[in-house]
């Protein structure tokens, strides 16, 4: 399983890319072994797997990794961000009359139009979107409870996070 301890992020430049505008962002989640080295893909904006560092180690493809903060990492992804089309969610559980929001969650259609990506907003240390199954839950259950998606808005989900982040 992924952990979601310590973590530190590269920006992966050539001659015509930069650190603001990198080719791409690798984050890694030390411990966490190669399940924690994720790249952050252009087309989907989603954290994949990559052996994009060792590659660069090894000389195979001639690209530099960058330090950079995390701060700086998700602004890069929340550029890319824009021009994804999201749908936003509040998670509630089934069995809660008063539905409490648990959580938020994003989705949106792959590039290639032959699936649907979502995430769910971690806060606390984390304080980022995380991949989530949160649909495949509320449509088939897990466990003693059963989460339920409703639909919202982008405001509604920017209060929930706000709220989390103490803004």
């Amino acid at each position: 399983m992924l952990s979601l301890g310590p973590r530190h992020y590269l920006a992966i430049v050539d001659a015509q890319h930069t650190v603001k505008e990198p080719l791409t962002v690798v984050r890694v989640f030390d411990e966490a072994g190669a399940d924690g080295t994720r790249e952050l893909s252009r087309d989907d904006v989603l954290w994949v797997r990559t052996t994009l560092l060792d590659r660069i180690a090894t000389g195979e493809v001639p690209l530099r990794a960058v330090p950079i903060t995390e701060k700086q990492a998700l602004r890069i992804r929340e550029r890319w961000e824009r021009r994804i089309s999201y749908r936003y969610s509040v998670v509630v559980d089934a069995d809660d009359p008063t539905e409490e929001t648990l959580g938020v969650v994003r989705e949106w259609d792959a590039s290639a139009g032959n699936a649907v990506h979502e995430e769910r907003y971690v806060g606390y240390q984390v304080q980022q979107w995380l991949p989530s199954n949160k649909r495949w839950e509320s449509e088939y259950g897990r466990g003693d409870t059963t989460p339920r998606l409703i639909p919202t808005d982008a405001a509604t989900v920017h209060q929930y996070i706000s709220a989390l982040k103490g803004w």
